[in-house]
């Protein structure tokens, strides 16, 4: 099983960028629990009716996420990827830590791969980075699983039917994932459409799963 590597949180604040109090972490032991929406003893979110008509994850055996998009995890992940904020990236790679200790001890899944959704090149060369990279850094990832060979237009401009015509065709793998178990990390799952198309992609390459983990969910209206 893959392990997760906290070292780079260390020291960048001494204060907790929820509460304002003093802490060792970006998060603090008191402020952490209540960052956490679901439950830690039915890590696949997938089973419960209500989650799953949400998204839409036809490909994915799995979803695990640590809250609804909200506050103050919503600030913390805009901070990220619109002002590359170095303590809200802090904060939610604490929230990515415990999200893959509740995963280690609830999930039946041995992972092979762990991959974050890849930007296609365009954006990553207009952003300078990719948050969800920085977010789940801890991880040992394996960043050439996937590419994004398609430059789409920006999912929250269109409709739920349109973002999955959007993503067709939008991904490939670019390393061998037959046989294997492979997590696809992300930082926001709004109608599930980019997840579901590079978990296709996956699948049509012969991976034996594809688990989709998430920081945040958001409802999707419209």
């Amino acid at each position: 099983m893959l392990q997760l590597n906290r070292c780079f949180t260390s020291a960048i604040t001494q204060i907790c960028t929820s509460c304002g109090q003093r802490a060792p972490d970006p998060v603090c032991k008191y402020c952490l629990p209540t960052c956490l929406d679901f439950d830690d003893k039915e890590i696949n979110l997938l089973s419960y009716p209500n989650i799953k008509r949400l998204v839409s994850l036809d490909h994915c055996d799995g979803l695990s996420a640590v809250s609804w998009y909200r506050p103050p995890i919503s600030h913390w992940l805009q901070g990220i990827k619109f002002h590359h904020n170095k303590v809200h990236q802090c904060a939610l790679s604490i929230l990515a830590h415990t999200l893959w200790q509740r995963f280690q001890k609830a999930s039946p899944l041995c992972v092979d791969v762990a991959c974050c959704l890849p930007l296609h090149r365009f954006r990553f060369i207009q952003r300078g980075y990719n948050q969800v990279e920085q977010i789940w850094q801890g991880l040992p990832l394996q960043p050439t699983v996937l590419i994004r060979n398609k430059k789409t237009q920006a999912q929250s401009t269109l409709s739920k039917a349109r973002r999955k015509v959007n993503l067709r065709g939008a991904f490939s793998t670019v390393t061998p994932v037959e046989g294997k178990n492979i997590l696809l990390l992300e930082d926001v799952i709004t109608t599930g459409a980019t997840m579901d198309a590079a978990a296709k992609a996956c699948k049509q390459q012969g991976a034996k799963s594809v688990w989709a983990m998430s920081i945040s969910l958001t409802p999707f209206e419209g």
